[in-house]
């Protein structure tokens, strides 16, 4: 299977509106849990997606990668070679942190709604849950196509090509 050396732009641009528009949507589902009336779990949400897919992931993982320095699926690895240098991240924790990292920005949208739906009935909610749903298929997807495509499919622990 052919893989790509730097990801076509168009690729990148679309993979990063996708994500952006995955965890958005993550923490408007999470906005009704609030404290004195300020949306606590959401701004918890997007702030620790936002340090954990911005800096701390860039450190350990595309650090590590042959992308580093160059125009993987999503950009990162460009990303990466401007605040950290090649190999100085530890990429066995990279990968326990990306589990936990993207468990934690799927599953408290995937719960959290719904405890909100038999609490209040509100079928706004359900219908941008089902959204969220639905979203989370087509990323999961784009992640596999982007593996199909990626030079390190074969020894990436995070791979969906295997």
């Amino acid at each position: 299977m052919e893989h790509y050396e730097e990801y076509p732009t168009w690729w990148i641009i679309g993979q990063n509106i996708v994500i952006i528009a995955y965890f958005t949507l993550g923490a408007v589902l999470l906005s009704p849990v609030r404290l004195s009336g300020f949306p606590i779990l959401s701004v918890f949400y997007a702030l620790f997606l936002t340090i954990m897919l911005v800096f701390v992931l860039r450190k350990h993982l595309c650090t590590n990668c042959y992308y580093y320095g160059k125009w993987c699926s999503t950009g990162w690895g460009k990303l990466a070679s401007l605040f950290y240098r090649q190999g100085s991240g530890n990429y066995n924790l990279g990968i326990k942190l990306a589990g936990f990292t993207w468990g934690i920005g799927v599953g408290l949208p995937l719960i959290f709604p719904i405890l909100l739906f038999f609490r209040r009935r509100c079928f706004r909610w359900l219908a941008l849950w089902i959204i969220f749903v639905i979203l989370t298929f087509f990323v999961m997807l784009w992640h596999k196509k982007s593996c199909n495509k990626c030079k390190m499919r074969k020894t990436c622990p995070a791979s969906m090509a295997h």
